[in-house]
């Protein structure tokens, strides 16, 4: 009964160590001079038509109420510096009351540096138009993301 005792202390006050670590989330910017900081998403998708694999597809972004998507994708299996239109990207800027501005990558560049330890890892720099006004532009530089990496297969 003793042994029993100490064994529930143990269970009890110790963490379980099949608990999963914290994933990183990290992806932030620097848009038109002022730093921003998410809590990232990254999913790459691997392509099947007709049981071959035709391309990659990657997706980083975000889901605040300011958010930031990347996308690019890879049927060369070998790219990791896409160079606008090579990707598209959106920066949507939450106004309040319901309303937001959207913007659209019209030059840039979205590189992915690796993965480690399940990570994604890149950076990025582009310039974004708003859609609704072609002279409103904004920067968007010193682009990072470390994210760790969710895949999976689609099939064609």
């Amino acid at each position: 009964m003793r042994n029993y005792a100490w064994l529930l202390l143990i269970i009890f006050l110790f963490p379980s160590c099949t608990e999963e670590p914290e994933k990183n989330r990290l992806l932030e910017a620097t848009i038109n001079g002022q730093l921003y900081t998410f809590n990232g998403i990254a999913r790459k998708y691997n392509d099947y038509t007709a049981g071959q694999k035709t391309g990659i597809e990657y997706r980083v972004f975000n889901n605040e109420f300011n958010s930031l998507s990347i996308e690019a994708y890879d049927d060369t299996f070998t790219k990791v510096t896409f160079t606008f239109p090579e990707f598209t990207a959106t920066w949507k800027l939450d106004l309040g009351g319901g309303r937001s501005l959207t913007y659209n990558a019209v030059s840039g560049q979205f590189r992915i540096l690796g993965t480690e330890h399940g990570n994604l890892r890149g950076d990025f720099s582009f310039k974004v138009k708003n859609i609704a006004d072609p002279l409103d532009s904004l920067m968007i530089t010193d682009g990072y993301f470390d994210i760790f990496l969710e895949e999976s297969d689609r099939m064609f």
